[in-house]
């Protein structure tokens, strides 16, 4: 007989991954079309996309699986990552020890507990990735704006945010460097910088130039305007996290208020605690335990991203 409580977890668990999924999919997919919107498709259809031809492979299903975007620098190498993926999944089938759970069913909540860990810290450093770009580009437009204004062209101010600008921003321009040098426009480099890191912001910076380039103007004043307006996004995104810190204190104490209720009781009364160890219905009521607490965490989590999110 499987256990109810094993069920509705790994149910759940598939549930959350799928929507989350879906969701950042979506989002992605809108923020393609806007910036398709804006930018004229005559330059674009005259090149590959490298998006459509990695579209169909299967390494293009891997990475979205396992939520992998090769154009990120990760801090933890991937086989790192893994480590701690097949860490997890022995955690799990260590627990069942005590448990006794069928082996089936074990086996696969550690496989979704692995895939969630994976998606989990790749997540954690593409958001870390991006949340640095996002505040170092500020200074990267003022560094392109004063360039400008001194009389030299775009892409000399690229090379400049290449040499002087911190990681990981000139990591990335430099790859537009590259790029420029094999005679893609500075508008395009600047788009392909967005389509690696997803930062929004990059979008915005490749919409001014390809506007500001084609129908002329000054660039520099556009630029300035920009800049303060992603500075304005910084700083408002900061606030956002600074009250949102409150909310997630209040998250992580009540995920963290069961483990320490139950350590008091254990010293107390050891007795009450066993029965959760040693006793069939015990060990439903602490796997449905577990699973409602690791749930609503991701819930609340989510919650607070998309409240926090500009």
């Amino acid at each position: 007989m499987i256990p109810q409580s094993v069920i509705v977890t790994v149910l759940g668990l598939l549930l959350f991954t799928t929507a989350v999924a879906l969701w950042l999919d979506a989002r992605q997919r809108r923020m393609e079309r806007q910036l398709t919107t804006a930018l004229p498709s005559s330059h674009a259809a005259s090149l590959p996309s490298i998006r459509r031809l990695e579209s169909g492979t299967r390494a293009r299903f891997l990475h979205r699986l396992i939520n992998y975007r090769p154009g990120v620098v990760y801090a933890w190498h991937p086989a790192y990552v893994l480590l701690a993926a097949m860490v997890a999944a022995s955690a799990i089938f260590y627990a069942n020890r005590l448990f006794a759970f069928p082996v089936l069913y074990v086996s696969i909540a550690a496989a979704i507990v692995a895939l969630v860990v994976v998606r989990g810290v790749f997540g954690w450093q593409q958001h870390r990735f991006t949340d640095q770009l996002f505040r170092q580009l500020p200074d990267a437009i003022q560094l392109v704006t004063s360039t400008v204004r001194a009389g030299l062209p775009v892409n000399e101010a690229f090379r400049a945010i290449a040499r002087e600008m911190p990681q990981p921003t000139a990591g990335q321009f430099a790859i537009v460097c590259s790029e420029l040098s094999l005679g893609q426009p500075p508008e395009e480099a600047v788009e392909a910088v967005y389509r690696r890191t997803q930062v929004a912001e990059y979008a915005m910076f490749a919409v001014t130039l390809a506007v500001q380039l084609r129908s002329g103007g000054s660039l520099a004043e556009t630029l300035q305007i920009l800049g303060e307006t992603v500075s304005q996004r910084v700083a408002l995104a900061a606030r956002a996290k600074a009250l949102a810190g409150e909310v997630i204190f209040s998250s992580r104490a009540l995920s963290l208020a069961p483990v320490i209720v139950g350590g008091l009781l254990y010293m107390i009364n050891p007795q009450s605690i066993d029965l959760l160890f040693h006793d069939p219905v015990g060990n439903k009521l602490l796997a449905y335990a577990i699973g409602s607490v690791i749930l609503g965490h991701f819930v609340i989590r989510w919650m607070i991203r998309r409240e926090t999110a500009l």
